[in-house]
């Protein structure tokens, strides 16, 4: 069997087995060369929005928990580097590429939708460049679709996708809890996989990031850095009131990361800020002036902890403490240029370019006819990492989309 391994801007290698050649891969984390569209484009992509956008200009949610397998992706194991322990491999480094069996159905004739639940955040922005590349040098044709944060508009576009003739649908859910039975008769017509934030017993398959373990690897760089023994007063961002499973076990993972490294930890204030950091600002300000006293900010992702920075630095407020959870480049920044004595302390890696090769190697083995919807495991995690001073120059690339 003949087999072509695709990678960020790199041209289609040819593997035979057997033989003695072999390729290179491709760089690194989350940085694209690729340019995201809004219409149809020669590179066999198409994208589409088709309501305004949503203010979650710097959100990003993760994904649904449920039980760890080995299928898609990298499964998470036990590690440690440079002061921050990590769990499977270098992250987002080892996943920048998929595999294309020339047996079964001709790529250049499968056609793959997307249905994103926003695009107006650089999470999903990062989603939607790396599977505009692998479309680009594959050679499938990829439709996009973006919901801004609206249920009614993403099923409307799951539908639509399905009548534009796609063998397989890949979704990021925007409500979890209101949109199961339009998903399950999508699912009924379509292979339907997941991505980031999934709608349980729905789907072949999702492929997601561990968020209790992402939030609890945040929690025990936290408790490192307070010390053993101490007490702290901790406010949290949280994603709102449709966030029913990324947001919690964020927070659970988080919380009993602080249990586990010594820290006792009390609940002084938590507040709606819809995974964006501007909505973050205005939260982090209302907490503070609550209670002024506060040790520690978390937030479910890196942008709302973002926004509390930038509050914290406004009041020239020194003490209180900052983390988060994504790996987002400007949260990576922002602990490198602090250091280990920063204000910024930790986040997990919750990789875009990991998750979107995964789900898009699960799409192309599906609509290519070389697996069927009952090979794969229910649910795949992207290997995780946590990042804190002292392993952050590992992870950080400024010129990464995400």
């Amino acid at each position: 069997m003949r087999l072509r391994r695709v990678g960020i801007g790199a041209a289609v290698l040819a593997l035979t087995l057997g033989a003695a050649a072999c390729g290179s891969s491709s760089k690194t984390a989350d940085s694209s060369n690729s340019s995201s569209t809004s219409s149809s484009s020669s590179s066999s992509v198409e994208s589409s929005s088709s309501s305004a956008p949503d203010s979650s200009a710097m959100g990003s949610s993760g994904m649904g928990s449920s039980a760890m397998s080995s299928s898609a992706v990298d499964s998470a194991s036990s590690g440690s580097s440079a002061g921050g322990d990590t769990s499977g491999s270098s992250g987002a480094t080892d996943a920048t590429a998929v595999t294309v069996p020339a047996g079964g159905k001709s790529i250049k004739s499968i056609k793959i939708g997307f249905a994103q639940r926003t695009a107006n955040a650089p999470y999903y922005v990062a989603m939607q460049k790396k599977a505009e590349e692998l479309a680009s040098t594959a050679g499938f044709s990829l439709l996009f679709q973006s919901a801004n944060g609206d249920p009614v508009t993403q099923i409307d576009q799951v539908n639509t996708l399905i009548s534009q003739g796609v063998d397989v649908l890949i979704v990021n859910a925007v409500s979890a809890g209101t949109e199961k039975p339009q998903m399950t008769a999508a699912a009924g017509k379509k292979p339907l996989l997941f991505i980031d934030t999934s709608i349980p017993d729905v789907g072949f398959t999702t492929v997601q990031s561990d968020n209790e373990k992402i939030g609890h690897d945040s929690g025990m760089l936290m408790a490192k850095r307070i010390g053993t023994g101490k007490s702290v007063k901790v406010a949290i961002l949280n994603g709102g009131p449709t966030d029913v499973d990324v947001g919690p076990a964020r927070r659970n993972g988080f919380l009993s990361g602080l249990k586990d490294g010594g820290v006792t930890a009390d609940i002084v204030g938590d507040t709606e800020a819809d995974y964006a950091q501007d909505k973050a600002v205005q939260a982090t300000e209302d907490m503070l002036t609550a209670n002024p006293g506060i040790d520690v900010i978390f937030g479910y992702n890196d942008a709302m902890a973002l926004g509390a920075l930038s509050v914290l630095k406004t009041k020239n407020n020194t003490h209180a403490l900052v983390a988060g959870v994504d790996g987002q480049k400007e949260a990576l920044a922002a602990i490198s240029s602090g250091g280990c004595t920063g204000q910024y302390v930790s986040t997990g890696l919750n990789s875009p370019s990991l998750a979107t090769v995964a789900a898009v190697q699960a799409a192309i083995d599906v609509a290519t006819g070389t697996k069927k919807t009952t090979d794969f495991a229910k649910t795949s995690y992207t290997t995780a990492a946590r990042i804190n001073c002292d392993n952050v120059a590992k992870y950080y690339d400024p010129k990464s989309v995400f």
